[in-house]
């Protein structure tokens, strides 16, 4: 157990030390946002998502992750009628779920928060892929990353 805290710590740091990411979008990555950024539809999203996401990973030479877009609400819990906690997406061994409806009122969600959390599940497959972590961590690094690829994405 111990020995694994420390692989934690060393990652943790080193993931802390990364600001930056060796992405450059491309046209098609940056329309694939654009039509993102107006996109509703569960099926439609899924489409043009694994679109973005091939055309990412394959300009970083790493395979894409699968993406699935659910017309689910998110898996959430509620504690005396009130709302403790959601899961907006989920991100494992190369597969990005993420549930198109809000938890609590079913309502689709936001363009841009789908668009914020598929490249945040994009972000864990990319330093497991890229930056050949044991573990993604969410520290300051990993979040400045992410912010580096929206930049690229949306300007």
């Amino acid at each position: 157990m111990f020995w694994r805290q420390d692989i934690n710590k060393a990652v943790y740091k080193k993931s802390n030390s990364i600001t930056h990411t060796q992405f450059q979008p491309s046209t098609a990555s940056v329309n694939y946002t654009k039509k993102l950024l107006t996109s509703t539809d569960a099926s439609e999203r899924q489409s043009i998502g694994q679109s973005l996401l091939d055309e990412m990973s394959g300009s970083l030479s790493i395979p894409p992750p699968q993406l699935n877009v659910n017309d689910k609400r998110q898996n959430h819990s509620l504690k005396n009628g009130k709302l403790m906690r959601k899961t907006y997406a989920t991100y494992k061994a190369g597969k990005i779920t993420i549930s198109n409806k809000t938890a609590v009122r079913e309502s689709v969600i936001a363009p841009k928060t789908f668009m914020d959390t598929l490249i945040h599940e994009f972000m864990h497959h990319y330093d497991y892929e890229v930056l050949k972590f044991p573990s993604s961590l969410h520290t300051a690094g990993f979040y400045y990353r992410l912010g580096d690829i929206m930049k690229k994405l949306i300007g």
